[in-house]
């Protein structure tokens, strides 16, 4: 009996090990990602594998795992004998990018009239009126969390969950531009009163100006988020440069510690 447990015991220590390290590799994505998506590591800034590793208190194996899933979920680009770099962007890809959002919105907010409960949808208007009420003109980061948090609100509503999936893609790799998009409180007061007029047909069932509402409103956020683009990218680039001491590129900030059993 004792060897039957001793060699149950040695088969699961392999399947243990290999889920800490899909674990490790989980965290260390999740993190780079937030880094990426906030912009705390800039586009065209290279990673230091090995600093990066320190950081996080994993090896450089978990690491390089996250950063080619990161590649592939168009974060990183892998550069040939160089390494990782954040993805470059451009206006282009900031337009590109809102082109597929107001699609996929537009979907969401007319297939939400379909089948959202009408406590689901009340529900939405009373907690958008909570966060706008709460909002300071002077947080811009806390307004970007409550503009993405109700738009996935509306998403959610669908039921279908691939859009779902889409939706949240797409807001980690605008989720800079949008915060560039809400910094002015100008617009952010508009996007306010864009996302009642919104609600209002969301609540009437009211799908066609539903829809047009939501296109208008993200094509909006869209040519002010590539006006002010190339001033933001010249920006970040410039807090590169002096926090690297005038070199290009550098090491991310450092990030919450994690564990590599």
């Amino acid at each position: 009996m004792k060897r039957r447990i001793a060699a149950s015991e040695a088969k699961a220590r392999p399947s243990r090990s290999v889920a800490r390290r899909a674990d490790s590799v989980d965290r260390v994505y999740a993190e780079v990602q937030r880094l990426a998506a906030d912009f705390l590591i800039v586009p065209g800034q290279r990673i230091n594998e090995v600093e990066l590793a320190q950081q996080l208190s994993v090896s450089r194996t978990p690491v390089r795992a996250a950063l080619n899933r990161l590649v592939r979920d168009g974060f990183m680009t892998l550069r040939p004998n160089r390494g990782f770099f954040v993805r470059e962007i451009d206006p282009d890809d900031v337009r590109d990018l809102y082109e597929l959002r107001a699609a996929v919105e537009r979907s969401a907010v007319r297939l939400a009239c379909q089948r959202a409960s009408d406590d689901e949808i009340a529900a939405a208007a009373a907690a958008w009126d909570r966060d706008a009420a709460a909002l300071s003109p002077l947080d811009p980061a806390r307004a970007t969390g409550a503009d993405e948090a109700l738009h996935m609100t509306i998403a959610r509503m669908t039921g279908n969950g691939h859009l779902v999936a889409t939706l949240q893609g797409i807001n980690l790799l605008i989720r800079y531009f949008r915060r560039i998009d809400i910094e002015t409180v100008p617009r952010r007061l508009d996007t306010f009163g864009e996302h009642r007029m919104i609600l209002a047909a969301l609540a009437e069932r009211d799908a066609v100006r539903a829809g047009d509402l939501m296109e208008k409103h993200v094509t909006i956020s869209a040519e002010h988020a590539i006006k002010v683009t190339r001033a933001g990218l010249a920006r970040l680039r410039e807090e590169r440069v002096a926090a690297s001491g005038g070199r290009n590129g550098g090491s991310p900030p450092a990030a919450k510690a994690t564990s590599d059993e």
